[in-house]
């Protein structure tokens, strides 16, 4: 019985050399992925700012859109042309502010329910 309790041990030791092998081979390759990761997370918070802030993405883009040339003179001189060219934009900023300011039906009137 001792000695198969001394080739366990052996055995033992032996996996754990092994082990701290393998560990130290996957935090080599962890320090390599650490930029790329990083990139990717950066990606999934501005997609998931994106899918929470529509409105505000999509006033930014058109504010862009009309500055881009003509600068804050030309935005005050020809303002009124916002409402005919970029018309879709400022329709869809206004509907998901106006629905994000806007209550269910629940909560606005709880005594009628």
């Amino acid at each position: 019985m001792n000695r198969r309790l001394a080739h366990l041990a052996i055995r033992r030791l032996e996996l754990l050399e092994k082990i701290e092998g393998q560990r130290a081979d996957l935090a080599d390759i962890s320090r390599h992925l650490q930029k790329p990761l990083a990139i990717a997370d950066a990606g999934l918070k501005a997609v998931r700012y994106i899918y929470n802030h529509p409105a505000l993405v999509s006033g930014g883009v058109t504010a862009l859109l009309t500055w881009r040339k003509k600068g804050l003179f030309g935005l005050v001189k020809h303002g009124w042309r916002l409402l005919l060219l970029y018309p879709s934009a400022i329709f869809l900023g206004l509907k998901y502010l106006s629905s994000s300011n806007c209550a269910p039906a629940e909560e606005r009137n709880p005594e009628f329910l």
